[in-house]
């Protein structure tokens, strides 16, 4: 399959326990991509991804292709009319073809749709891509911290 069939073959898709192992070992395969380790003591959610994302004001989305989990992100709920992006991942031989993209927008107009103002988000400095990437779709930088950066996008 060419890269464009299977960017246009994308399905996004709330997390169902078909997809839960998988979802969960995109989202540690890329912690070990980026940190050379995984701590699975500091991602208790991931131990029960639909417990955790079926609370109100939650929602974790799968993006398929033929099937197959290539990338996730969900949200929670932050504060009455604020929510924070998490688990943003996409698997390594499927970026930068959109896929990000696709996924941050359909996360924002399902959190427009249960009444969010704003979304939230945190990220690591040394991420470059991701800060690019969040900043180009117009989260601005609210703050920063030792190790990470804090953003904000009004819906």
């Amino acid at each position: 399959m060419n890269t464009k069939e299977g960017v246009k073959g994308l399905q996004l898709a709330n997390i169902t326990k078909e997809f839960e192992k998988e979802a969960r070992e995109l989202i540690l395969d890329g912690f070990k991509e980026r940190f050379g380790f995984i701590d699975c003591s500091l991602n208790p959610d991931l131990k029960n991804i639909i417990g955790t994302y079926s609370k109100p004001g939650c929602l974790f989305l799968v993006g398929l292709i033929e099937n197959i989990v290539v990338c996730t992100g969900a949200f929670t709920l932050e504060a009455e009319d604020t929510g924070r992006i998490v688990r943003m991942s996409v698997n390594r031989e499927y970026r930068r073809l959109g896929i990000a993209r696709k996924m941050i927008n359909e996360l924002e107009s399902q959190a427009k749709h249960l009444g969010y103002k704003k979304l939230v988000l945190e990220t690591n400095h040394e991420w470059t891509s991701a800060v690019q990437f969040y900043k180009k779709n117009g989260y601005s930088e609210e703050r920063k911290e030792l190790s990470c950066i804090h953003f904000l996008k009004l819906l």
